[in-house]
């Protein structure tokens, strides 16, 4: 029972986290942001819209152009050099982030990899879903999530030989989506794979 308590509140606290630093810190730019822009644009001083300052949502509109502007910047051969030496020696250390910025990379469209596929593993009378990460001559690397609201952010790898692995054409974003769910909707994702009985 503690363990299932356990594992519950390091999911929740794994899925609320990086949205309540989005929001903290969006906040906070726009707050830094509001003194330039009250000295810059002192006419939008002492109006509102829907309760809103004109200020707040000018320095909203410069947060936006300023991430664009970073967008552009983090495109460039330098700034994606400086990421990954950050992303190697701090965030990679950080449990569920590779995962975090997986997710997000693909829901924003940055990331068109499909190679990751779900593969089943016999286990006894039945299978254990896992992910295939990468294949090497006869031998595959695995992920193999815990299950449950953690979704998918704690698991093991494996080296397993390919035979003993059935590798399906399911992604890995909607088998995240099934981890979250609790394993839910796990027989509709890869039924056209299991053995008939």
């Amino acid at each position: 029972m503690f363990k299932f308590i356990k594992t519950t509140v390091l999911g929740g606290l794994l899925f609320i986290l990086p949205l309540v630093l989005i929001v903290v810190l969006v906040e906070k730019a726009i707050h830094l942001l509001r003194g330039p822009i009250q000295a810059m644009l002192p006419m939008f001083k002492g109006y509102d819209v829907a309760g809103v300052t004109l200020i707040s949502l000018a320095a909203l509109v410069g947060l936006i152009a300023l991430c664009f502007l970073a967008g552009l910047l983090a495109r460039t051969r330098a700034a994606s050099n400086a990421l990954q030496t950050v992303e190697d020696k701090v965030l990679g250390n950080l449990p569920g982030y590779q995962l975090f910025k997986d997710i997000s990379t693909r829901v924003a469209g940055q990331s068109e990899d499909d190679t990751t596929k779900v593969g089943m593993i016999a286990e006894g009378d039945g299978w254990r879903l896992c992910l295939v990460l990468e294949a090497v001559g006869d031998w595959l690397t695995i992920y193999m999530p815990d299950g449950g609201p953690a979704g998918g952010t704690a698991g093991e790898v494996r080296l397993m030989p390919a035979s003993q692995v059935v590798i399906t054409d399911v992604t890995w974003l909607p088998f995240v989506a099934v981890l979250r769910r609790g394993g839910r909707g796990s027989l509709e994702l890869v039924g056209p794979w299991l053995p008939k009985a």
